[in-house]
C-alpha cells in the first residue's frame, strides 16, 4: 500500500508540474497576442504625443489624434487625457467656400472640430491656417 500511495503522490506532482508549465505557456501565448498591452500608459502617452505632430482637417488619416483614440479603450482614455494632442490643428482651405458642394464637404470635414477643441481642455491651442 505504501509504495501505492507513493506512486500516486508522484504523479500528483507531475501533474502539478504540467499544469505550471500550462499556465506559464498560457501566460506567454497572451502576451503574444497583444504585447503592446504591457507598455506602460506613460511611455504609450509619449509615443501618443510625438505622432501627434499635427491634426490637418482635409482627411481623417491627417488627424492622427482620432485615429489613435479610435483604436481600444485603453488607447482612447489616454488620448483624452492628453490635452496637448488635441490643441495642435491645422486647417486648409483649397475651395471656393461660395459652391454648395463645398459648403457639404467642408462640413464633413470640419465636424470632428468642435470634438478637438472639447477635449484640448485649457491646453495652449496651436492653428495653423492654410488658405
Amino acid at each position: 500500500d505504501l509504495e501505492d500511495y507513493e506512486a500516486e503522490i508522484y504523479r500528483l506532482e507531475c501533474l502539478r508540474r504540467e499544469k505550471e508549465c500550462l499556465e506559464d505557456y498560457a501566460t506567454q501565448f497572451k502576451s503574444l497576442l497583444s504585447p503592446f498591452r504591457k507598455v506602460p500608459d506613460e511611455i504609450l502617452q509619449c509615443i501618443f504625443d510625438d505622432s501627434c505632430d499635427m491634426n490637418i482637417f482635409r482627411a481623417l488619416r491627417s488627424k492622427p489624434a482620432m485615429v489613435i483614440s479610435s483604436v481600444c479603450s485603453r488607447w482612447r482614455r489616454n488620448a483624452l487625457s492628453m490635452p496637448a494632442i488635441w490643441s495642435r490643428i491645422s486647417l486648409k482651405w483649397m475651395m471656393d467656400v461660395h459652391s454648395d458642394y463645398c459648403k457639404d464637404e467642408y462640413r464633413k470635414v470640419f465636424f470632428p472640430l468642435s470634438n478637438l477643441l472639447d477635449w484640448s481642455q485649457e491646453c495652449p491651442l496651436t492653428v495653423n491656417l492654410d488658405i
